[in-house]
């Protein structure tokens, strides 16, 4: 099988808001002693795209609910592909509260996060009036553990976190049977890279696959369910997978690449993700772990 075409993202530094700092206190806040790889997060609202038409003021009110007000959550904010222009003004209030106000989203900016306490029924309201009519990305996610593991023979197996992403290992990616974990992570670290080196939104978490201290010998077929909004964008979307040898530039390390992907009337992102995307500088203890993300492009 041909390897997977994959593009190095070659993208200048933006002056980049780091948000390190912040997230990682935030998930400091919601579970004392957290370990990224050991709690994943869940969706519950999003992403939606929200958009001012000709500068034109818009409001969106959308309602959603969730099933344990207990639960920490927290809501994230991107910035579309024309995120450095910003946005002029945008608004967002969660049950008649504001979270996000117009002097936090009017100017440029890549993620902004931030707690937020729910109810089991919510209203979320979004109001724009930016002149550049540059998007905003809203999600609201929690730290609800969301991984599987599965066993992988030599003859072939397949990892399925439901609605996030399937991952098909073929005959003889593995000599023995391998066990491989798969979880949703939104890391802060990742996003500083991704932010670095690639553009334009993208899903506001990360999916990991584990596969222990043998990396897979063959290229994995992988399809990640994308949202609603995201189809019906004038985006482009795209699997993005962080590489920290990428056989086409060896010289440059640790960068988001996108690999070439089609997309599915299903609701999924397919391709083929190449054995390198697999690296042991990415997983716990050594282990050899692939990150991957959807990303869109105008």
């Amino acid at each position: 099988m041909p390897r997977p075409h994959i593009v190095f993202s070659r993208f200048l530094i933006m002056g980049k808001i780091s948000h390190t700092f912040i997230l990682a206190a935030l998930l400091l806040y919601f579970c004392n002693g957290f370990i990224s790889f050991a709690y994943g997060h869940s969706l519950v609202f999003g992403p939606e795209i929200f958009s001012s038409e000709s500068g034109k003021s818009q409001q969106v009110v959308k309602h959603f609910s969730v099933h344990d007000i207990n639960q920490k959550y927290f809501v994230s904010v991107q910035g579309g592909s024309d995120s450095e222009k910003g946005v002029s003004r945008a608004t967002i209030n969660i049950n008649g509260k504001i979270v996000f106000s117009p002097g936090e989203i009017g100017k440029p900016f890549k993620m902004l996060t931030k707690p937020v306490k729910l109810q089991m029924q919510n209203d979320i309201s979004v109001e724009m009036t930016g002149e550049s009519g540059s998007p905003i990305i809203v999600t609201i996610m929690s730290l609800k553990a969301q991984r599987v593991t599965a066993k992988i023979s030599p003859l072939g197996g397949r990892v399925n976190l439901e609605e996030y992403a399937l991952v098909t290992f073929p005959a003889k990616a593995f000599d023995v049977t391998q066990v491989v974990r798969m979880s949703i992570n939104a890391s802060p670290a990742t996003q500083d890279i991704f932010e670095a080196n690639a553009t334009g939104p993208r899903l506001p978490y990360e999916i990991r696959i584990n596969t222990g201290y043998k990396a897979p010998a063959t290229t994995v077929a992988i399809s990640v369910k994308y949202p609603d909004a995201f189809f019906s964008s004038d985006y482009q979307m795209h699997i993005c997978a962080r590489m920290y040898d990428n056989p086409d530039t060896p010289d440059v390390h640790d960068r988001f690449c996108l690999i070439d992907s089609g997309v599915g009337h299903s609701g999924v992102i397919f391709t083929s993700l190449p054995k390198e995307v697999f690296s042991s500088h990415y997983g716990k203890n050594g282990t050899y772990e692939a990150i991957i993300t959807a990303v869109l492009i105008q």
